[in-house]
Formats: structure tokens, sequence, C-alpha cells
């Protein structure tokens, strides 16, 4: 068996071994459960359901409102329970089917409502013929008119809150909690079916203690409910519970109460088992649960899908009795100031009445969202089979074709869940088979590339001490860009020179030569790569650099200067050092020019180098060395200045000339480093000077410079004064 087929062999195996390895590793977390996935999966539901949209076409449910249109009109909540009365009254005779509590009457009524009422009236804002007030304010006793209202209809659902924690039931006595208890022990579930040998302590969420309405009000009442909800872990309301165990008693949630009224249902039926509740009958519906008791609510659409009616308007009479009849009718607050807002998936201020209105409606129609138990073994065979499959297909493909395949799958995936999701109300997790897809073929790749990268990985890593990384880089994307030739592009090309070389070289021995060029260089070629420059060579003590390639940069030109003035502050951290210990101090010249240049591998057919040609590249390297005339350390052509001068405003133009190998003249500017002078105060005194020489005003230019040579020591003004000494003559411009 040949080399390569053994290395073959080893990495498909290697490739296999790790991704059965990450499939039980996913197994493992999606039995346990991890919070941060778990989370996710959640949100990928909540998309799911607004993906649907709005589909709620008739509703068997209306929502008499206790809205801001109610508050201006009755005043603040709490309203007396008389104006409650009057509720219960008029939707009864409007021939709603069942009246439902949202809000529960646990306290006596004050007197305040009932007062303001009488005030209003006084102060001529009801009339004693029209109020529909009058009778409420000839009554004695508010809860006893609510109780009356109540004891005679056999279709009113009150509510009462079950107590989750100990902290919750502090205030609350136990003689309370056992009036309360034996207040509500009739509207327990009497009818258990259990198929798990007659024990009924499986694992349930038990609460601690229990709020029930006035005595007077819960003894009038036939039926109450709990409305508890219990929220996901990101405080989202997807479970309802639609039963409770409290002191080893079932008691069924208000809104199935009220659909049992509603139906004729004549009780409850409970489904157990050893591992929990199973399902919660109603006459001839049977509604699935998961072991809790909990069912998934489907919500039909956001704020306000169900029709909903202002009680001021019902009060009033404005609101059609066919709009009411026949249907479950829920008393509960809308308006936000009440505080009955929950989160869904539909947003963080969703109205709670609106919530139990959309259980009423699942209940009815048997559409909650369905995650049955086994599910769980479902998804943990699906994942078992998936990665299995994927472990062995995986290795076999290349990293394009395994993206592709990884791709299409989660597509499909993702696809079969949201259908089944709106079609068969079944909840799919997707988290997990997700996750799984993708640590698959991150694993599968990243194997490969170890095991059949590693010869490039050699030649990358000797390379880069030669040839910048980013080019490595290009050329181990594209072997193409190994070949001869070039294109034509804009760059900036930076020169760098050491002044004066040849005499420092001379007062050193060759050893301490090499060691004071390589620290000089390091530091140099360090400020090239660290601007994205390409190191295009070392000419003995000068550095060429290029911007804009391989890798096209807009911003070339600036990057080339940022590396100038970068370069200039490491030189003169190297000076101080070089001081201290006694070495030659360098000094250096930098030139920078950009223009169109032709840029590739060039050389012969064994051997290259990528670089740049062309006029601009000399341009560049003449500009380098005419800071030896002008004394300044960085200089740049005027194509680059244009490109720049926004960025760096501490720039100054120091001359037009002609460089050799160039017959139209070219303005020549400084990049002024800010830490070479004091201040730049003086940089429009010499711009003004070195307008009137060039305008043919030596003399009136030469008090100038040479008071910049003293202050300051402005080498350019030096220039300038000594030339203003000479006569002019036709030419002279000419250098």
């Amino acid at each position: 068996m040949s080399n390569l087929a053994s290395k073959f062999i080893l990495t498909t195996l290697s490739a296999k071994t790790a991704s059965f390895i990450v499939t039980l590793v996913v197994l493992v977390l999606y039995f346990l459960g991890v919070r941060l996935l778990d989370l996710l999966e959640l949100k990928t539901y909540d998309m799911r359901l607004l993906s649907a949209g709005t589909h709620l076409t008739t509703s068997d449910v209306a929502i008499a409102a206790i809205d801001e249109k109610s508050l201006n009109e009755l005043g603040r909540w709490p309203w007396s329970r008389n104006v409650i009365a009057h509720i219960v009254d008029r939707l009864d005779k409007a021939g709603a089917s069942v009246i439902a509590f949202d809000i529960f009457f646990s306290e006596a009524e004050n007197r305040q409502v009932l007062e303001r009422i009488e005030r209003l009236e006084s102060e001529g804002g009801y009339s004693a013929k029209t109020s529909p007030y009058t009778s409420i304010k000839q009554a004695l006793a508010a809860d006893y008119s609510l109780s009356q209202a109540i004891a005679r209809r056999n279709k009113i659902i009150l509510s009462m809150v079950f107590l989750m924690s100990e902290d919750e039931t502090r205030q609350l006595s136990a003689a309370e909690v056992k009036r309360a208890l034996a207040s509500v022990k009739s509207q327990a579930i009497s009818l258990i079916k259990d198929s798990g040998g007659g024990k009924l302590d499986f694992p349930m969420a038990e609460p601690k203690g229990l709020i029930v309405n006035l005595p007077e009000l819960q003894s009038a009442s036939h039926y109450t409910g709990h409305i508890n909800s219990m929220p996901d872990i990101d405080g989202t309301l997807r479970w309802t519970p639609l039963i409770m165990r409290y002191q080893g008693l079932f008691f069924p949630a208000a809104d199935a109460q009220a659909v049992r009224v509603f139906t004729g249902a004549p009780g409850f039926t409970l489904h157990t088992s050893e591992y929990g509740i199973e399902a919660l009958s109603l006459g001839e519906r049977t509604i699935a649960t998961d072991e809790y008791g909990r069912a998934l609510i489907h919500y039909y659409g956001p704020e306000k899908t169900f029709p909903t009616y202002s009680i001021t308007d019902i009060l009033a009479g404005r609101v059609d009795a066919k709009e009411l009849k026949g249907k479950i009718v829920l008393i509960g607050a809308t308006a936000k100031g009440i505080g009955d807002i929950r989160v869904t998936p539909y947003g963080p201020a969703f109205p709670g009445v609106e919530i139990r209105a959309t259980i009423m409606q699942n209940l009815l129609h048997e559409n909650f969202i369905h995650r049955p138990s086994w599910m769980f073994v479902l998804d943990m065979v699906m994942l078992l089979g998936l990665g299995t499959a994927l472990s062995l297909a995986l290795p076999r493909l290349g990293v394009g074709n395994a993206a592709i395949l990884i791709t299409v799958l989660i597509a499909v995936y993702a696809g079969a869940a949201t259908h089944f999701f709106r079609t068969q109300f079944i909840w799919v997790n997707v988290t997990y088979p997700t996750l799984l897809m993708l640590l698959l073929f991150m694993v599968t790749t990243v194997i490969k590339y170890f095991t059949t990268e590693k010869e490039k990985l050699h030649i990358k890593s000797a390379f880069q001490h030669y040839v910048p990384a980013k080019v490595i880089d290009e050329i181990t994307r594209d072997i193409k860009k190994l070949s001869l030739g070039g294109e034509k592009r804009e760059l900036t090309v930076l020169f760098s020179d050491i002044r004066r070389f040849t005499t420092v070289a001379e007062t050193l021995s060759p050893e301490e030569l090499v060691k004071l060029l390589n620290v000089y260089l390091t530091q140099m070629t360090d400020k090239v790569f660290q601007h994205d420059g390409l190191l295009d060579k070392y000419m003995g003590d000068a550095v060429m650099a290029v911007y804009g390639a391989p890798i096209y940069r807009p911003d070339h030109a600036k990057l080339a200067c940022r590396t100038a003035l970068d370069m200039m502050a490491a030189l003169r951290a190297l000076q101080a050092q070089w001081r201290r210990t006694g070495h030659p101090v360098l000094d250096i010249g930098i030139g920078i020019n950009t223009g169109p240049m032709i840029v590739g591998n060039m050389g012969s057919q064994t051997r290259f180098d990528y670089t740049v040609i062309g006029d601009a590249v000399n341009l560049g390297s003449r500009i380098e060395g005419m800071n030896k005339v002008y004394g300044t350390h960085v200089l740049l052509s005027e194509f680059t200045y244009h490109q720049v001068k926004d960025e760096f405003p501490t720039m100054r133009e120091v001359d037009v000339t002609r460089v050799r190998g160039r017959n139209e003249p070219v303005r020549i500017y400084e990049l002024i480093a800010n830490e070479n002078y004091p201040h730049l105060d003086w940089l429009d005194d010499f711009a003004k000077a070195y307008g009137l020489f060039h305008a043919g005003h030596p003399k009136k230019a030469l008090p100038v410079f040479e008071q910049l040579e003293k202050a300051v020591n402005d080498p350019v003004s030096r220039y300038y004064a000594q030339l203003c000494h000479l006569p002019r003559r036709r030419g002279d411009d000419k250098k």
C-alpha cells in the first residue's frame, strides 16, 4: 500500500473517530440540557410561531376590557363591586354563555369608588335619569351585591391563585390557608384514571399556599379555577398549567373551567401514569399535556387578535349584543397601567387576559402546540442517526462538498421542522441537530486540515522569513499567483535609506555592523507589517515597501504615511539607546510616492520576486534621496499629498523640482512629525516666505527664513536662506 493511501486511510479513520465522539457529546448535552442551547431553541420556537402569522378566523371568546377608555370614564382601578355586578348583569342580558373573571376579589370593598361616583353625579357628571349607576348608588353592600349577581347565574368563573414560594405565603396564617383550601376543595377533580398503580406522588411543582376570593363571593360561585402562569427560563410565557396539585388534590385552570361550562361537559377526567399527568378530558375533548400537566399555548397572533370591547361601551349599550351572545366573555385588564402584562413570543407587553382567551380557544379547538414526552426519545434517536450518517459521509468529501451537504441538510431540517409546526402543531427540536451538524463539519475539516495540509504549513512557515505572510496566504489560496506576469494598479511605494552609512560602516567591525543593521531593520520591518505593507526588498541599508498589494487597500497612501511616522518614532527610540551605549547613531530619509505601477511576479522561469516596477517607483526612490538636499526626514510627492492631506495636516510644500529621469516638475511635500519641533505655529510664516521666494522676491523672503532657522532650527528654511544669497538666474529652479 502506498504512503499516500496509508495517509488517506489514517485521515479518514481519525475524522470518523472524532465525529462519533462529537455525536456522543451532543447526545449527552441534550440529555442533561444546556441553558444557553435551550434558550436558543426557545427563540427558534418563537420564530416558527411568529412566521405562521395571524390565523384566528372566528372566535368563541370575547374580552370585556378594563382599558384606558374605561379608566377615564369610570375612574381608576379598582372599581366598586357594585360596578362589577352591573357589568355581570349587562353581559348576562347580552347573552354571554360564560362570564370568566381574570381578576379576583381577595379583600373587602372600600367605599372610595362609590363615593367618587356620587361626587361625579353631584357635579353633573352623570344624569340621574340616564346614569347606569343609579341602582349601584342605592346598594348598601357592594360585596353582597356582587355575590348575588354571581349566585343568580350558573355560568360565572372565578379565579384563584396558587402561591409557589415560601416568601409569598409569609403573611398567611395556617388558619387562613386551611379556610382557603376548604372554600375551593369542591373544585378539585374527582375522577382520576391512573395507569401507574394508583400512586399520584410523581414529581410536580407544589404550591405553598393559596389565595381565594372573599368568602361571600367564593360561596356564591359554582366554578373556580386557578390563573397561575409558568414562564420559561427567559421569562416568556409559552406553557400554561392546565392542572396544579395542591395538598394531594388536582385543581383545573380557570380557563378549563370556562370551557367545561361552555361545552356543557359534566366534569373533568384526569389521566395519569407513574411518570406524571398524561391528559385532561372535558367531555369528549381530551387535551394531552406534559407530565407536569402543562400545555403549549398556540398563540393566534399579536395583541388584539381576539375581539375586545371596552367595559364602558358595554355598560353604555354601545356594543351590539350579537357580538357577545353565545360566547365566553373574559373580564380583565388590557390597560398597561394596571400591570396585568406578560412576555410572550409576540413581545414583552402582551395583556394577560388575552393569553387566557388564547388558552380557552386552544381548549375548544384542541389545537395546542404538541411536545409529547416521546419527542425526547425521538430527538435522541434522530441525533444518533444523523451523527452516524455524517460521521461516515463527511470524511469522504472535500471541504466544499461537505459545506454544501451541511448547508442543504440544515435548510431541509429547519424547513421540515417549520412545516410540522405549522401543519401538525408539533414542536421538533432544531438547535441540537443543527449544532451537531455544524460541529461534525468543523471537526472533520479541522482534522483534514491538520493532516493533509501539514506540508503546506511547513512551506508557509519557512517562506514567511523572506516573504510577507499575506503574499504566502494569497499564493496558497491560488497557486496561479506564482506564474510570471503582473497587472497595473495605483499603489504607493516607500523608500528609506540610512544617511552616511558608508562612514558609519568604516567605524565598525563586520559583526558589529551586521548586529546594528539587524536591530535597525527589525524595527523598520515591523512598522511596515503593522500597516499592511509589502516588504519588497532590502537593498543593503535601504528598505523598499509597497502598499495596496498584493491585497488591495484603498487607503494605501495613508498607510505608507503612517508607516513613515512610526519608523521615525522607532528610530528616535533607537537613537537614544545608541547614545547611551556608545554605538554610532543612524539617521534616515524616507521618500513616498503614489502612482500607477506594474505589480506581480518578475524574474526568470526558475526564480522570481513579487515586486513593483514603473516610473512611479523610480520617482519614489528619487524623492527619498532629496531628503539630503533639504535636510528633511520624510518627503512625499504631490500625488501622495492629494490623497492624504486631510489625514495629516502637518505637511508643507518644500519645492517644485524636476527629478532625474522626468521632464515634468513635481511638487515635493514634507510630512512633519509633531515630535520634531516644540510647536508648529511657524508653518504659516514659512509658507509666506516660500511663496515670496518662488514669486521672485528672495530678498523679502530671506529675513523670515533666517529667523525660522534660528528660532526652530528648520533645515528647509536654512536651505532657502542659502539660496536667497545666490544670484537668481534662469534655470535655477532646476535641480
